[in-house]
């Protein structure tokens, strides 16, 4: 039976991607299925694929218009995030669909919600908005995710917090509770150890662990805080040998655990990892105890054919893929040692990671090999016994080790091995994991390593000159690549004047797009003026990325925002006026204000550059103003193919006269989604209007991009 579950799953999933896309996959797999299976699995393989068409049909309608959430708002008590004066939440709505929210509250409201331990009930008003998602190429898409995930799509206006704490209904609403009170709990311990438990043990992160995400996201390490099979498997384990030293009888103990392992897909939280490892263990133990006859491959295909039927994009994300392909290969193809399991196991994930991250690290491997047993065998049981005994010697000694370790993984993240690849089709990708998984039983890598040549040519080789305006909301940022990559120039960053944001676009935007590039440093970044939405995170930039060299005019040069994106990675410094040229291998542009140190106040100090960048004539302008346009760029006569608007399109930039001087045949505006300035100002647009200057702004296109002669808008195509 086995191999008709497999082909079954195979055109299952091939229905689904028939709509859901790629729709090319689906045809291979239903294709793959019908010629190895048809003779002795035809029904089946018929009722896999309608089944599939008939549930992708159906996704793909809610997909497109997602019901609307009407009504007060039912929020589990770990459902909340806490801010300074904020909360968000997210909440099932009184006809059944789910809601997420910002609200303000007061301080005794703080304070309760932060012990709060059963539901609650949110009142809102106004209309609820689609989550917004991604608006520059390769930025991770939220709204997406949230779909895919929990089946999310819409939030409340953000308004004062007014609920009722209400009692919980059924068993799944006390074990939210539980986790509320476990979380307490854990609040008793010291920061650090208090970080490990939530993320190891509940599968939390907050935000007080940023600091030290992004280096278990370079070793290959993240995945560790994935509450999975890894957990599951420690604690079956632990539970096991313990009864086994009480001399339990097995079979009543398979039973507890077939009647209690779903609560743990309400107590953590119910990603695809977890949620594979609870139902295909309750497979296995139903099987044996039943004496069903089944093969492992049996289960593991029942339990994906239902997670694809309850959640049909749950192949669509990294967590899916990974944990579902590397469950098949320890079924398929197991490791005869522990090393053997985790190499064969990395070599199998590297195409889905760079097709997912852009990068992977060549030791990761290692890392895993080293850690793995490190985590389960020494930090999970410790987390369990502080928790148990938070006042208790331990912890102390717990929190030094996890201080040290921490250290030495920075250390380690500061080795070389870093690749950045960048953006793998899902195509190639799905080619090499075929190419792998057959040399794993061939033997036979030639193959594997062609393809790695070829993926990377195809990724890395760009031969047209690219100039990339990214959607930074209120902000500049731009992007000058000359092709093959020889000359790379980013012109600011954006960032923010007030607030904090956990992923800004510095990181979620520009960064990652640099990676599916395969860019792994920046030959110059310029920072026209210290004002924060153009600045404000060169210094986040500059830790993610190396820079060779920084521009900046001297006197921004001591600006903290300056000071900040000195203190990363950043090899030079050149403080330059009109005048000078800012070279980077086939990158040449000139400066052409401003023409002294003397400005009295920022905006008259931007950096104004000027080049011929793939055959045109490109000014760019920072918050240059009007004065500046005047009495500065219009004496030197410039011609303009393509103009970046100055200051956002406000109306203090963009002079009739020096329009009408320079006459371009473009103009891109760099300004946020209903900003509170009201850029661009009417004024600007009716002068570019005047002068027949087509315009693009990213408040309605999102990131802009011009690739040798062919302009696109990543929110309306192809121009």
């Amino acid at each position: 039976m086995s191999r008709q579950g497999v082909f079954g799953i195979a055109a299952l999933l091939g229905g689904l991607l028939l709509i859901l896309q790629p729709w090319w996959l689906g045809l291979l797999l239903i294709g793959w299925a019908s010629f190895k299976s048809w003779r002795f699995a035809g029904p089946l393989i018929g009722v896999g694929v309608l089944l599939g068409l008939a549930r992708g049909a159906v996704m793909a309608q809610q997909t497109a218009a997602p019901p609307r959430p009407v009504g007060v708002v039912r929020v589990m008590p770990t459902a909340w995030t806490l801010q300074a004066g904020m909360a968000r939440y997210v909440g099932q709505a009184a006809n059944g669909v789910r809601i997420s929210g910002q609200v303000t509250l007061t301080d005794a409201q703080a304070a309760q919600l932060a012990r709060v331990t059963t539901p609650t009930l949110v009142t809102w008003q106004g209309p609820a908005t689609r989550l917004s998602g991604a608006r520059n190429q390769y930025e991770f898409d939220y709204a997406d995710y949230a779909w895919q995930q929990q089946q999310l799509a819409y939030q409340s206006p953000k308004q004062a917090l007014s609920l009722t704490v209400v009692t919980p209904r059924g068993l799944g609403e006390w074990l939210h509770g539980l986790r509320a009170r476990l979380m307490l709990h854990l609040a008793q311990l010291p920061a650090k150890v208090q970080t490990y438990a939530k993320g190891l043990l509940l599968g939390q992160l907050d935000a007080d662990f940023d600091a030290q995400r992004q280096t278990f996201i370079d070793l290959g390490l993240f995945h560790l805080f994935s509450v999975s099979g890894l957990h599951l498997f420690a604690l079956i384990g632990a539970l096991y040998a313990l009864t086994d030293r009480l001399r339990l009888p097995k079979a009543a103990i398979d039973w507890l655990l077939i009647a209690t392992l779903p609560a743990l897909l309400v107590l953590l939280p119910a990603g695809a990892g977890i949620m594979r490892a609870v139902w295909l263990r309750i497979a296995l133990l139903v099987n044996d105890r039943l004496q069903l006859m089944l093969t492992k491959l049996d289960c593991f295909s029942l339990v994906l054919a239902l997670n694809l039927l309850v959640q049909p994009y749950v192949l669509h994300t990294l967590g899916g893929q990974l944990t579902y392909l590397l469950t098949g290969v320890l079924i398929l193809a197991p490791g005869a040692t522990r090393w053997g399991t985790t190499w064969r196991l990395a070599a199998v994930s590297a195409p889905v990671i760079l097709a997912q991250t852009y990068r992977l690290h060549v030791l990761t491997v290692g890392f895993n090999w080293l850690l793995m047993p490190v985590f389960e065998l020494g930090l999970m049981p410790a987390l369990v016994i502080v928790c148990l005994w938070p006042k208790g010697p331990l912890t102390g000694v717990l929190g030094a080790v996890l201080t040290v370790g921490e250290q030495q993984l920075q250390r380690a993240g500061q080795l070389p091995g870093q690749v950045i690849f960048g953006a793998l089709p899902a195509g190639l990708a799905l080619l090499g994991v075929g190419l792998i998984l057959r040399a794993l039983v061939r033997k036979r890598w030639g193959l594997v390593g062609g393809w790695f040549a070829v993926s990377w040519l195809i990724v890395n080789v760009h031969a047209q000159w690219r100039v990339t305006m990214f959607d930074v909301g209120q902000g500049d940022a731009l992007l000058i690549e000359a092709p093959y990559k020889q000359g790379v120039v980013l012109i600011d960053t954006g960032g923010l004047g007030f607030g904090t944001r956990r992923n800004p676009p510095a990181k979620a935007a520009i960064v990652n797009y640099l990676h599916a590039r395969g860019l792994a440093h920046l030959d110059a970044l310029v920072l026209t003026h210290a004002d924060a939405d153009h600045v404000g995170d060169a210094g986040l930039l500059t830790q993610l990325m190396p820079v060779t060299t920084l521009y900046t005019t001297p006197l921004a040069a001591a600006h903290p925002y300056v000071q900040a994106a000195l203190a990363g990675q950043v090899t030079q410094h050149r403080q330059v006026l009109a005048g000078a040229t800012l070279r980077a291998g086939m990158i040449s542009l000139r400066v052409v204000a401003p023409t002294a140190a003397t400005a009295t106040e920022k905006n008259a100090d931007s950096l104004v550059l000027y080049g011929k960048i793939g055959g045109s004539d490109w000014l760019m302008t920072g918050d240059a103003d009007r004065t500046v346009e005047q009495t500065t760029l219009m004496p030197q006569q410039l011609t303009v193919d393509f103009l970046k608007v100055g200051h956002h399109g406000s109306r203090t930039a963009t002079d009739p006269a020096f329009i009408a001087q320079i006459a371009p045949q473009w103009a891109w505006i760099s300004a946020g989604v209903a900003n509170r300035y009201g850029h661009p100002h009417a004024e600007t647009l009716q002068t570019l209007a005047a002068a027949k200057v087509p315009v693009l702004t990213t408040a309605t296109a999102g990131m802009i991009w011009l690739e040798g002669r062919t302009l696109h808008t990543f929110l309306k195509g192809t121009e």
